[in-house]
């Protein structure tokens, strides 16, 4: 069983961590999937998105904050969610930083880039800008 799923992971020396005992392929297996973006609508509604039907970083530094994540790593949570680097975030955006935020809680390292399955049903402008 433990070869089995050793043979069907990809990204070699990225998920190093997979390999183990305590958790084969369970990195890989949240990366592989899409964003539940239903399970943060409600936390997203609550902050009071603009017109525009966004957040600015203000109304997602507090939530972010609540994860008790140090600083350095929420930037790079920031930096990684805002995938049209306009400053804020939208539905599909908060998802994702919410999303990340809860994969580093859970043990696991954050991805170099954000998986292309989480960036499923984005406007493909908001990814050119």
């Amino acid at each position: 069983d433990y070869m089995r799923n050793l043979n069907k992971r990809e990204g070699g020396a990225l998920y190093n961590e997979d390999t183990t005992p305590f958790g084969v392929g369970t990195t890989l297996d949240i990366l592989n999937a899409p964003v539940p973006v239903n399970d943060y609508q409600y936390e997203f509604e609550q902050l009071g998105p603009g017109a525009d039907g966004k957040i600015n970083g203000t109304q997602a530094k507090g939530p972010m904050q609540d994860s008790k994540l140090p600083n350095s790593t929420l930037k790079r949570i920031w930096a990684l969610g805002d995938i049209d680097k306009d400053g804020k975030l939208d539905i599909r955006e908060f998802a994702i930083v919410k999303h990340l935020v809860k994969l580093k809680l859970d043990g696991h390292e954050l991805p170099v880039e954000v998986p292309k399955i989480w960036l499923e049903g984005l406007e493909i402008d908001d990814c050119k800008r």
